[in-house]
Order: C-alpha cells, then sequence, then structure tokens
C-alpha cells in the first residue's frame, strides 16, 4: 500500500515494499506539483527493516527532513549517512 502525504509546499510518497527476504525497505519520493504536474522529484532509498510500521516510519522521517533542510534547516539527522548531494 502506497501512503501520500502534503508537508510544506511538497508532497511525498511512501513507497515502502517487502523484500524477497520478507524485510521491509523503506522508500521515499518527494515531489514539487505545479498546475497539476510534477515540477521535480527526488528518490530516497533507506534502510530495510524487519516490520512494515518502521519503514515506513523511517520513510517519512527521512521526507521531512529532505523538505526542512531544502528549506534551509540544518537538520540532517533523519537522512542516511551515505547520502551525498547532488552538485553539477
Amino acid at each position: 500500500m502506497i501512503h501520500r502525504y502534503d508537508y510544506k509546499g511538497y508532497t511525498f510518497v511512501d513507497e515502502t515494499t517487502v523484500t524477497d527476504e520478507g524485510r521491509y525497505f523503506a522508500r521515499v519520493v518527494v515531489m514539487t506539483l505545479g498546475n497539476g504536474r510534477v515540477r521535480s522529484q527526488r528518490f530516497i532509498d533507506l534502510e530495510t527493516f524487519r516490520n512494515e510500521a518502521d519503514a515506513r516510519r523511517r520513510a517519512v522521517e527521512a521526507a521531512r527532513s529532505w523538505i526542512d533542510d531544502e528549506q534551509g534547516g540544518k537538520d540532517r539527522l533523519a537522512l542516511p549517512t551515505n547520502f551525498s548531494p547532488f552538485s553539477g
């Protein structure tokens, strides 16, 4: 089941899925919308968890942290330690 949230002008979708091993892979997609269309999106792949509730909680936490950081915040606590921003 996919869960959709709105937070501070962004939309994010919790795409947590079950793995072949029966664990739960936390993944979230953060989007900005404009005129009814997706203007940008960011995929954040996270860890795997033993239960679905923990994986979903992690996905929501990471999405909110990423959005807060995009808006000038300093909280990188919820992002994975191997996350490195794209520089182009």
